[in-house]
């Protein structure tokens, strides 16, 4: 699944995790803390969000028959042989824009931490390789404009505060591990 923002990937993973019905898992959405820390995605999002799976061939649905009484029948969502493959390729990679590490960059190593503590290990050292290659690269590039090399030196600095926080990241998902 190639996609800018986590959004689909954050809701796909909640399936994979448990097939719910819609407003379900936009309840999970809303009272996940550490989700909501990451991104907000709204009800109407989530809506939204199912109806592209479901194009994409990510998830199916089954109708399930509706209580005793007045509760109508409940669409659960599931996700797909595709769905599951591309989930897992989504999180064993590591996000390759520097802008967007604090949103698909985070809600991958959230997401691989709930998935598995092993697996968040691998991204986040697989994350870090990449952004410390970045960062001799870019430290490398002469700038000719002043703005640019203002924006890339803010950049850099950013990149380097989000290195520390990997190395934060691992620590807490080699205890979750039993790893060190």
């Amino acid at each position: 699944m190639q996609a800018d923002w986590p959004t689909e990937n954050i809701v796909l993973a909640l399936l994979c995790e448990q097939p719910m019905h819609g407003y379900e898992l936009a309840k999970t959405v809303k009272n996940d803390l550490g989700l909501r820390a990451i991104w907000r995605i709204e009800r109407s999002e989530v809506y939204f969000l199912l109806g592209k799976l479901l194009k994409q061939g990510f998830i199916t649905e089954t109708e399930q028959a509706g209580g005793e009484g007045t509760r109508p029948a409940r669409v659960i969502y599931a996700p797909t042989a595709a769905g599951e493959a591309a989930l897992e390729e989504w999180l064993t990679s590591p996000e390759k824009y520097p802008r967007n590490l604090r949103t698909a960059m985070l809600a991958r190593v959230y997401l691989a931490l709930r998935r598995e503590p092993a697996l968040a290990m691998r991204l986040i050292e697989a994350q870090k390789a990449l952004l410390l290659n970045w960062l001799e690269f870019e430290r490398q590039r002469v700038h000719e404009n002043e703005v640019v090399a203002m924006v890339r030196r803010f950049r850099a600095a950013q990149v380097e505060a989000t290195i520390a926080a990997l190395d934060d990241l691992r620590r807490m998902a080699a205890s979750r591990t039993g790893l060190k």
